[in-house]
């Protein structure tokens, strides 16, 4: 092949990527956009929001475990005020850039929401931002799989990003999973280049400390980044000289990097990881909704709720999941058959025993903490090991497609037919996406109005300076703009936090109800976590609790009336907000308009 012929290839294979990457931009961002689809990335956007309103890291979602936690490190006897609460849950980075990147959107307006449209123009933002640290990502990965093996392995593995499908979902969440890809791709390719210096017998010490530098920003985007982190200082001891003394420094930069924020913390909470450090026992056995609904969790222990099978159940979960909590990409699960492969290369041979230990850790790290939500839990760091882990599974493919030697006289299949094949079986999620999506693009979002749009509407029936108690605390936060606290598991928190603020100016206007309560089991509404509210959440009278055969409870509903009204125990909030309830959603207020 000429010089010009592989020059117009070349051209035409970029442009082809160029019209690919657009065209799934656009898809994700109009046609196929519904707004954030995660709860804790709208937590997340809200409090960019207030971030780029006052500069200061406040939060209108407030659990009221981190509520409790704040009154406790609080001198003030009628504890803090809900209104403008310090966030203590979420890590800073994430917000901090989206709070930048929503200044140019400000506007006379302060970011309200123009009903005309279905979808909040800031989701789309958000979801913008996320996307364009895919794209870096995908760019970083491309000059870094081609130094480590070479440009077609490096473009192969782009490619695959590119149509990974999980990849895309993540950045509809507003989850901050697209910035620590980046972060994290950029740290490993320092380490790679740290691996060849050693392997040069040059010093490594520049490439670690920025790498570190790098991992540090990355723990400010999830506390739990913090986990291959140290598999790869415990590695480091082992392998770069002089021993111990580099690993040292690389800690050094590291805490440098999140101090001042676990100091923050623990000025503001009375602990250097805030309410997030309650997150870890969601995984160790109880549910991480249920701590953070209760207010003051001293009376029990929530370490004995099944921490051993809970944790040993997620471990296996993600060891039978690898392939999904990889995006499905086919070939990237053949990382752990190229462990077993002796490269000739020894930065490539060396390189891939620090993906091992910095993953090993991460699995751990995610089986305490939990993956309630599979593949796109907040939690899921696998994701970040995809573009490494898809490099060397190429590289591996290739090796054992050349020794299989399949079509030797067709040059085209045997140079690329296997390149072709993992293309292929790896992108079936996103064809099998995009096809139910292509009838749903013709126009559909703007006559269907989505739940955002319906929440919105509480901004019309609480104050600025109120404070609404709801089931969906981050859809009141983000598109209502109001004050909202999670409705306690019990009425008695909640009468609690009432008597605890009721000097603070910060009343509370009225209890939410939204469809997500629907979707609760019977059997917690009536005898689990929610038997507090059960008459509440699906708006009718549980009566006529009496046993029957087999040891079954029956029960009869009646719609509600007097008896839900008994049912509020002592609460003020006993009148139906007539507004909200015309669109479907249950606010229910003191009677005071």
């Amino acid at each position: 092949m000429s010089d010009d012929e592989l020059s117009s290839t070349l051209i035409l294979r970029r442009a082809l990527f160029l019209l690919l990457l657009f065209g799934l931009m656009l898809f994700y961002l109009a046609p196929g956009f519904r707004g954030l689809t995660h709860y804790k990335g709208k937590e997340q956007a809200q409090i960019a929001r207030e971030l780029a309103r006052s500069g200061s890291f406040q939060t209108k979602m407030i659990r009221p475990l981190s509520l409790h936690q704040a009154d406790q490190n609080n001198e003030n006897l009628d504890g803090v005020h809900l209104v403008g609460f310090h966030d203590t849950y979420h890590a800073p980075l994430n917000p901090m850039i989206n709070s930048l990147i929503m200044r140019f959107f400000k506007g006379k307006d302060d970011f309200k929401w123009d009903r005309k449209d279905t979808v909040y123009y800031l989701d789309r933002v958000i979801t913008a931002t996320s996307i364009i640290f895919l794209l870096a990502s995908i760019g970083i990965t491309f000059i870094f799989v081609s130094r480590v093996f070479d440009a077609k392995i490096g473009g192969v593995t782009a490619v695959l990003m590119l149509l990974c499908e999980l990849l895309w979902r993540f950045s509809q969440t507003g989850l901050p999973q697209m910035l620590m890809l980046f972060l994290f791709t950029l740290g490993s390719y320092l380490i790679f280049r740290a691996v060849e210096a050693q392997c040069m017998e040059r010093k490594p010490i520049w490439y670690l400390l920025f790498a570190a530098f790098s991992f540090g920003l990355l723990a400010l985007t999830h506390w739990l980044a913090i986990w291959p982190f140290v598999g790869l200082v415990i590695f480091s001891c082992f392998y770069f000289k002089p021993r111990g003394t580099v690993a040292f420094s690389m800690l050094a930069v590291f805490l440098v990097i999140i101090l001042p924020w676990c100091f923050r913390n623990l000025i503001t909470s009375g602990s250097i990881f805030g309410s997030g450090y309650y997150a870890m026992f969601g995984g160790m056995g109880a549910f991480e909704e249920e701590i953070f609904r209760t207010y003051n969790h001293t009376s029990g222990n929530i370490f004995v709720k099944g921490f051993a099978s809970k944790v040993l159940g997620t471990s296996l979960n993600q060891l039978n999941g690898i392939y999904a909590f990889l995006g499905s990409i086919a070939v990237a699960p053949l990382f752990f058959i190229s462990l077993l492969h002796p490269f000739k290369r020894p930065q490539i041979a060396a390189f891939r025993w620090f993906i091992l230990a910095m993953w090993i850790p991460s699995v751990i790290g995610m089986s305490l903490f939990g993956l309630a939500d599979g593949s796109t839990d907040p939690n899921q760091l696998h994701i970040l090991f995809i573009p490494l882990m898809t490099g060397y599974g190429i590289a591996m493919l290739a090796i054992l497609w050349s020794r299989i030697g399949i079509a030797p006289n067709l040059k085209i299949i045997a140079d690329n037919g296997h390149l072709w094949i993992a293309i292929v079986l790896s992108t079936v999620p996103m064809v099998l996406n995009l096809i139910p999506g292509v009838p749903k693009a013709i126009g559909g979002n703007k006559e269907k109005p989505t739940q955002g749009l319906m929440v919105s509407h509480i901004r019309d029936s609480a104050a600025p300076e109120e404070v609404v108690v709801t089931d969906s605390p981050w859809d009141v936060a983000w598109y209502g703009d109001r004050t909202a606290l999670w409705l306690p598991t019990a009425k008695s928190q909640l009468r609690e936090i009432m008597d605890r603020s009721k000097n603070n100016n910060n009343p509370i206007s009225g209890i939410l109800i939204t469809p997500r309560s629907l979707n609760k089991s019977l059997y917690d509404l009536i005898h689990g976590r929610e038997n507090d509210w059960g008459s509440l959440l699906i708006g009718q009278n549980i009566i006529m609790a009496g046993k029957v055969r087999n040891n079954l409870e029956q029960k009869r509903w009646i719609p509600s009336g007097q008896g839900l009204i008994e049912s509020f125990e002592g609460l003020p909030f006993k009148y139906p907000d007539r507004k909200m309830s015309s669109i479907g959603y249950f606010y229910y207020t003191n009677g005071n308009e």
